[in-house]
């Protein structure tokens, strides 16, 4: 609990980072505009501190955010730390110690557990010391004349402050010159009515939480004389620019007071004496035009910092190819894409990334292959870098998979799918592996897969091509190939532990058919959670030997904002699966098969 907690502020505190350094960028095109602007952009960094979520737009300007260490990372077999540096990623990662057969915990696990709890002592530390200042500070406002209403007198005191939440009071100090003291009343009472006082003691708060990120203390010191200077504008516009001097004299007059701040979050006072005065008497009234391009860059700049990028579901695209030559002296191959369009092109020379891993899809396990393992005419399914524009196109593979041929045997096994086996489905590795063991059914074509993962129900998308002729016949849940899906849905979700629906999408390019089993379905199948069969590859060998009988129901949809439409085969619970899988689109139930009777409803 502790360490998903510290998680879950380290990535807030990423994703702020990213925020307040654009604020900061953004306060200098501010710099003639009058402070209220730049201290409103500090609520954003406000909100993205406090907030583990926002809402997605196309209009955010913050780049796609991986987060550099999240909870899959942690919880994986084997540590890794993305940056988005190759250089850092590169020294940090090798930093790491390494997994080995025997550790019962990923070593990172240990880290981030070290980790929080120096995260709590630091909050612990922080907070003592506030309430140990605090209570001193009472101490020495027992001897505080009350004046009238919430304004109080000190002799000990050298500069005024503001103290309390819900009955703020002012302390002024007792030298204040009559024309001095009515200044800062001013003042004071300004950030009572802008309800400053509150904003300072969240933000002290917040800077707890987050008291190991430098620039959240850059944006506390940073955003606290946005405040003071603000106010000091909104002063000088109700007593007019002829009290500038005055006020500044005032100022000047506290300039030696300390600055009552630093460990107290219930009491805060003034300081940055310099600063002010200059801003003070460089006031002076924004023209019309100055206040409207202010408006409208802070509107700008706010929406784009508290949305987030709109985030595209993970696709690992598959590249159809055949090979056309094989250079071993070289170890090059040169392919010919297959697909229409083909990024690669019709002469593609290929060449290895690092270490690929490169699979065969057969009943055999997933392994290494060399050149002499593949043959001219192969079909292979592609997985690649950057594709160099050229003639002939150059590129990189990550992964090579060799379709088996039309006559071969396959069957499951039981012991390759154990073994990679995963707890997440954003560990596309590991869901690559297990897809390229499980069977294709005669006449498709694997394409590629999907992770959907931005939000729950998390799912696993496998796209078959088939030729439009034949995609008719897919249509109903009898066809033959349902039952291989539902095998394939099956083991995914016994073996991918957060994995919450599998699909199988039949397209030809224009029209799609698909075949959706969800966790609910696969748990009423079996009688029981269907995990409990990945204990062993004994014990997954009993789930492929499983037979069942299955409610099915067929259903139109009509997928959200593209106006493409399609039928959907939903096993089992049905209501519940189609409002899950359907990802908030439209649906409409046509026939159910319930055991005898059917039902219709629609959305």
């Amino acid at each position: 609990m502790l360490d998903n907690l510290f998680l879950q502020i380290l990535n807030m505190s990423y994703t702020a980072s990213i925020v307040i350094l654009v604020v900061l960028g953004a306060r200098l095109l501010l710099k003639i505009a009058p402070k209220i602007f730049s201290y409103a952009l500090w609520s954003v960094v406000l909100f993205r501190l406090i907030c583990p979520f926002s809402f997605e737009s196309m209009f955010s300007l913050l780049p796609a955010i991986t987060y550099p260490i999240s909870q899959e990372i942690v919880y994986a077999d084997i540590p890794a730390i993305d940056t988005g540096i190759s250089a850092i990623n590169q020294i940090v990662n090798s930093s790491l110690p390494a997994a080995t057969p025997y550790a019962s915990v990923n070593p990172l696990q240990i880290l981030v557990f070290i980790g929080s709890v120096i995260w709590i002592l630091g909050i612990a530390i922080l907070l003592i010391y506030s309430m140990i200042s605090l209570v001193k500070l009472r101490k020495r406002l027992r001897q505080a004349v009350h004046e009238k209403d919430n304004i109080y007198i000190a002799e000990q005191l050298n500069t005024p402050f503001v103290m309390g939440i819900f009955h703020p009071k002012i302390y002024l100090p007792a030298a204040l010159a009559e024309q001095e003291k009515q200044y800062i009343l001013l003042h004071e009472q300004t950030h009572i009515r802008r309800l400053d006082h509150v904003v300072k003691i969240l933000s002290f708060f917040v800077l707890c939480l987050h008291w190991f990120n430098p620039l959240v203390w850059v944006a506390f010191f940073a955003s606290g004389r946005d405040m003071e200077m603000s106010c000091d504008e909104t002063v000088i516009k109700q007593l007019g620019k002829d009290m500038k001097k005055g006020y500044s004299a005032s100022l000047l007059s506290l300039s030696t007071g300390r600055r009552i701040l630093g460990g107290t979050p219930l009491a805060f006072g003034e300081g940055d004496t310099r600063d002010r005065i200059k801003n003070v008497l460089n006031y002076k009234k924004p023209t019309f035009w100055v206040v409207l391009v202010s408006v409208a860059a802070v509107l700008c700049v706010a929406v784009g910092l508290m949305t987030n990028p709109k985030d595209e579901e993970i696709s690992f695209g598959g590249i159809n190819a055949d090979i056309l030559e094989i250079d071993k002296e070289n170890q090059t191959m040169t392919v010919k894409g297959i697909d229409e369009n083909s990024i690669i092109g019709d002469w593609c020379i290929l060449t290895w990334e690092n270490d690929p891993f490169i699979t065969v899809a057969t009943n055999s396990k997933p392994m290494r292959l060399s050149l002499n393992d593949f043959s001219v005419g192969d079909h292979v399914v592609l997985v690649i870098g950057e594709v160099q524009e050229s003639y002939p196109t150059r590129a990189k593979a990550e992964t090579i998979q060799l379709q088996p041929k039309e006559n071969e045997i396959r069957t499951y096994s039981a012991e390759n799918l154990w073994n990679a086996r995963t707890q997440y489905v954003g560990n596309n590795s590991a869901v690559g592996k297990l897809i390229g063991l499980l069977l294709v059914p005669e006449g498709l074509k694997y394409d590629h897969f999907k992770l959907h993962t931005s939000k729950q129900p998390y799912g696993i998308e496998i796209v078959y091509s088939v030729p439009t002729q034949t995609l008719e016949k897919y249509n109903t849940a009898n066809s033959p190939i349902a039952e291989t899906f539902r095998k394939n849905a099956l083991l995914l979700l016994a073996l991918v532990d957060n994995a919450e629906d599998i699909r199988a999408v039949l397209t030809d390019g224009n029209r799609e058919v698909g075949f959706i089993n969800g966790r609910e379905w696969a748990d009423y199948t079996v009688g029981k959670d269907v995990r409990d069969y990945s204990e062993s590859p004994e014990k997954l060998q009993e789930l492929i030997d499983f037979t069942y009988d299955i409610t099915t129901a067929t259903a139109e949809y009509f997928a959200p904002g593209d106006g493409v439409s399609g039928k959907g085969i939903f096993q089992g619970l049905f209501r519940e699966l189609c409002v899950k899988a359907i990802d908030g689109g439209s649906y409409r139930i046509v026939s159910v098969g319930t055991g005898g009777g059917t039902q219709e409803f629609a959305k």
